[in-house]
């Protein structure tokens, strides 16, 4: 009984609240180390485009490290010391960024260390977090909390993004960079303490001692792995340069960076607790490929975004990012999480992490060797100026485009397509049938003229089965053979 009350215990509840409260503050200190401020702090410290590449995809590259999850775990013998110790190797480190900067230590080098130590302890954390939260929230709600859940972080993110990009515009060179770094220091300390107050349930599922043997004996794991490894491939080969394409091709400003991210913001928001409760009804596969299909032609669109298009394009942009990267982000995760339910979450969790890190690696590297190219190139068509470095955008959405060929194939529960749910939405609103023309031919072959009330209706009937005594002035007639194959010739 205490089993089956399990997700009502008090230590439950609290855990689920210190979950949104702990990925809020931790959102507010990550923020730092992604998007145009990591890219903005890398130019800072004089970091070249390879290393930039390399910096950007940093935290999916980390995750090469939790296949050591297991074994910090069994030196540990507790899930929650595992996560504290790895809290403290990847956010206190943080501090140390505003201290170079103070002291003028600004080699590339020192910084790539930092932000990797970084990445790899918070990489380790999200093993073990994984693992805890699988057992305190309810898997019929897990679409529902999660998306209420990143709906909060979402707006934690918001309101901190504005406030980076006024410090930076405000105070020019390393005083802005010193001052946001240092109020990410306090938030990622306060992320430890709240940590510290998560309760972890005893572990239910061990593994079988031979890690890569027991994950890819499943079959249908197997298939999501591929597709992981090409989607973290796809996205860490020109994920680093949107942000760099922005500041120095398009001369974006970080004032304007920051309201497109609000904008992104706000429509995530919206779009968590849409996608939270469609995902639970329809699966949770069909949203992640609706949300991959969605980024393909995102990808595709920065091709055209010039100095004269980014305008308009950038504001679209912004909306779009919010409706596609909410639907991957909540649903990759609660999609992986439901497929290894009952498994040594640990193990699966790492393999996974593994391979998406060397898909990371592999991404980064081209994406890289590509901007180093190209860098400084750019070509006039039709009045618009085109970057090298935009080859990189195409590149990235054709791979992209394969790894949702490669989700189709994964086999998890899926009710209905996000397409379906939204054409029979409308056709509810529109208070009719969502028919298509072919599915009724009959109402395209009325006859055009409008049929005389006082004709009756012709049937094609043996002469026996007519009956017209019924009907009002009109006598039945007997019919001879040859009347009747008179009657089938005029009809």
């Amino acid at each position: 009984m205490d089993d089956y009350l399990g997700y009502n215990k008090h230590e439950y509840r609290r855990t689920r609240k210190l979950a949104i409260i702990e990925g809020s503050f931790f959102n507010l200190a990550f923020l730092v180390t992604q998007g145009f401020i990591v890219t903005g702090l890398a130019l800072e410290y004089g970091a070249s485009e390879m290393l930039i590449a390399i910096i950007g995809v940093l935290p999916t590259l980390a995750q090469l490290v939790q296949l050591a999850a297991p074994l910090v775990l069994k030196l540990f013998k507790d899930r929650k010391k595992a996560m504290l110790f790895s809290a403290l190797l990847g956010r206190i480190p943080i501090a140390f960024i505003p201290v170079t900067l103070a002291l003028g230590i600004r080699a590339q080098s020192l910084l790539l260390v930092l932000l990797g130590l970084i990445a790899f302890g918070n990489s380790l954390v999200g093993t073990f977090w994984a693992s805890i939260m699988g057992d305190v929230i309810d898997p019929e709600t897990t679409g529902k909390y999660y998306g209420r859940r990143n709906l909060i972080l979402s707006l934690s993110t918001m309101l901190i993004t504005p406030v980076y990009s006024l410090i930076l515009d405000r105070y020019e060179g390393s005083l802005g960079f010193i001052i946001v770094t240092s109020m990410a220091t306090a938030f990622a300390i306060t992320t430890i303490f709240l940590l510290k107050m998560h309760y972890a349930p005893p572990v239910k599922t061990f593994g079988r001692g031979r890690m890569f043997k027991e994950v890819f004996s499943n079959l249908k794991f197997r298939q999501y792995l591929k597709f992981a490894f090409v989607w973290n491939f796809a996205i860490t080969i020109s994920g680093p340069f949107y942000a760099y394409h922005q500041l120095v091709n398009l001369k974006v400003s970080y004032s304007y960076l920051s309201i497109l991210s609000i904008v992104a913001s706000l429509t995530s928001m919206l779009m968590y607790v849409l996608w939270g409760k469609i995902s639970d009804q329809i699966g949770h596969q069909s949203v992640a490929e609706f949300g991959i299909l969605g980024a393909t032609c995102l990808a595709l669109m920065w091709v055209f975004v010039t100095p004269q298009t980014a305008v308009f394009l950038l504001p679209v942009d912004a909306i779009v990012t919010g409706v596609v990267w909410s639907a991957i982000n909540l649903c990759l995760f609660t999609m992986m999480m439901g497929m290894i339910r009952g498994y040594s979450v640990e193990s699966y969790v790492a393999v996974q992490a593994f391979l998406n890190g060397i898909g990371a690696l592999g991404g980064s590297l081209l994406g890289g060797f590509i901007a180093s190219y190209l860098k400084g190139k750019s070509i006039t068509i039709f009045g618009m100026e085109f970057f090298g470095i935009q080859v990189i955008f195409l590149v990235g959405a054709s791979f992209r485009f394969l790894s949702f060929l490669l989700l189709r194939r994964v086999q998890t529960p899926k009710i209905k397509t996000v397409t379906q749910v939204f054409f029979n939405t409308m056709s509810t609103v529109g208070r009719r049938m969502a028919t298509r023309p072919y599915e009724f031919p009959v109402l395209q072959l009325r006859s055009r003229k409008k049929r005389e009330e006082a004709e009756p209706l012709k049937l094609d009937l043996p002469s026996s089965m007519i009956d017209l005594s019924d009907i009002e002035g009109i006598e039945p007639e007997e019919t001879t053979d040859d009347s009747d194959h008179e009657e089938r010739s005029d009809s």
